[in-house]
């Protein structure tokens, strides 16, 4: 009898540490939805370290291909360029080594087919840049195909993506599915994003049949809880889109919102401030079911 007592209090024992392992904050965590706040038009390493004061946990850069070697540059123009891509990628690789949440970078490619492999400007040397600088450190890599999915570029991606990659790709929910439908990609891996650099522009109340940004994102979100994509993702929200911000989080349930100035780059400022303080406000209002995403967190 005093052995099986003993036996007992073990066993018990042994439950109570296994239960342990899934604590209370951990459990909250799993039924919490990680939220991205993704800083818009990211071009220089200043702007990177004001996103990063302003709360964002992922940035959005715009790549141009540039003779040898790829630049973020939104516009293409004479004297609009940033940062080469190897500066940010470096720079932001070691924010992340110093402690920073950016749990990825999202590579809007302006120009994928410029240049032919083996040349600097080629997406097969973006795409080794990237391995060889933002992943090793924990960063994440997002492919942004802006209407050019029929480009070589993504071929090239969708052909030789690996466990830290996605793709995104822009568009009505239905017309994103049948996209990815042409494809072998992973459905954790196939991202969707949809909006308006004005988010006000057809934004709609999210119960509309198709077409309004804020009903096709939630429908775009259905398909990601069917497992249908990984992440969704709206734009582009600044300091005057507290409301739609809600919508987007709580009616429209999507993943993440690209923030910052509607038609600039990104910059210390209270405007992009504002921007991502709406996002961060919201998520902490409804900790219940969402959270701002940690850099440990993976998107895909």
């Amino acid at each position: 009898m005093k052995f099986m007592n003993t036996l007992l209090r073990g066993l018990s024992a042994a439950s109570l540490t296994g239960l342990a392992l899934s604590s209370p904050v951990e459990l909250a965590r799993a039924d919490q939805r990680p939220i991205y706040a993704i800083a818009h038009r990211v071009l220089r390493n200043t702007a990177v370290s004001a996103a990063l004061s302003h709360g964002a946990n992922a940035i959005e850069i715009d790549l141009q291909a540039w003779t040898k070697e790829w630049w973020a540059d939104h516009d293409g123009g004479a004297d609009t360029a940033g940062a080469t891509a190897r500066e940010i990628f470096t720079f932001i690789a070691d924010q992340r080594k110093q402690g920073s949440d950016i749990s990825f970078v999202w590579l809007d490619i302006k120009n994928p087919d410029d240049c032919d492999a083996g040349q600097g400007c080629s997406i097969e040397a973006l795409r080794d840049l990237v391995r060889e600088t933002l992943e090793p450190a924990g960063v994440r890599a997002l492919y942004g195909f802006f209407g050019t999915e029929d480009s070589r570029g993504f071929k090239v991606m969708q052909d030789s993506l690996n466990a830290n990659e996605a793709v995104v790709l822009s568009g009505e929910a239905d017309e994103v599915q049948e996209l990815y439908g042409e494809t072998k990609i992973d459905a954790a891996q196939r991202v969707m994003d949809y909006g308006d650099v004005h988010l006000d522009n057809g934004f709609g109340d999210c119960t509309e049949e198709s077409w309004n940004t804020c009903t096709e994102l939630k429908q775009g979100a259905e398909s990601r809880d069917q497992g249908k994509l990984g992440k969704v993702l709206g734009w582009t929200s600044t300091d005057s889109d507290t409301e739609r911000v809600g919508q987007l989080l709580g009616t429209a349930n999507v993943d993440g919102i690209i923030f910052g100035f509607q038609n600039a780059d990104y910059a210390d400022d209270e405007v992009p401030k504002a921007a991502g303080k709406d996002i961060i406000d919201f998520v902490k209002k409804n900790s219940g079911s969402m959270r701002m995403a940690k850099g440990t967190d993976a998107p895909w």
